[in-house]
């Protein structure tokens, strides 16, 4: 997984929970102190699997030194691949996260607005706290982050939308996010046929 996907579905996390828990509740800033003891605690514990490794010798007694080495690498990928897929966020994930997460904060009532009137037939109130959190991450993106393109941002959505959203999520998001960047002048317009 990416690092902007990885901060996408950490700043998911953390508007979901600010959404059910409301403004001024404590457990935002314990769900980032939790993420940045996590990410202590981990990188704490593989300079401890690589001081033990390197005080081995990198070898175990009785095994071949090039058969260990390759055991050890294919761990080792194995580990990274984990750690990329499911461990505790690093620096740049959570800087972009939390970046996503303030512009939210900082536009809500824009970006709230913005989705209200492009979820035709559907009040903020009645939409999924997922697909709305999602919502309000992305629509702060194509606000406020034009270095990132349209498409981009709305196909990073939609496969969030799949991972986190119900069996509608997806397409729904897709709608909204669509209209949104039309009226925002971030996505070019259809061609008509001539």
């Amino acid at each position: 997984m990416g690092t902007r996907r990885a901060a996408r579905e950490l700043a998911l996390q953390a508007l979901y929970q600010l959404d059910m828990a409301g403004e001024g509740d404590p457990a935002v800033p314990l769900f980032w102190s939790h993420a940045d003891a996590e990410r202590t605690t981990a990188e704490r514990a593989e300079a401890e699997r690589e001081s033990a490794h390197a005080a081995r010798g990198g070898s175990r007694a009785g095994v071949h030194p090039g058969r260990a080495a390759g055991a050890a690498r294919t761990l080792d990928r194995r580990a990274q691949s984990a750690r990329a897929l499911d461990g505790p966020p690093d620096d740049e994930v959570q800087a972009f996260a939390r970046e996503l997460v303030d512009g939210v904060a900082a536009h809500r009532e824009r970006i709230d607005a913005l989705i209200a009137a492009s979820a035709e037939h559907w009040r903020l109130p009645r939409l999924s706290r997922v697909d709305l959190s999602l919502l309000r991450l992305a629509t702060f993106e194509l606000l406020g982050r034009a270095d990132i393109p349209a498409s981009v941002t709305i196909d990073e959505a939609i496969e969030i939308a799949r991972r986190f959203g119900s069996e509608d999520s997806p397409a729904f998001v897709n709608g909204v996010l669509d209209h949104i960047a039309l009226v925002l002048g971030v996505k070019e317009k259809p061609k008509s046929p001539e």
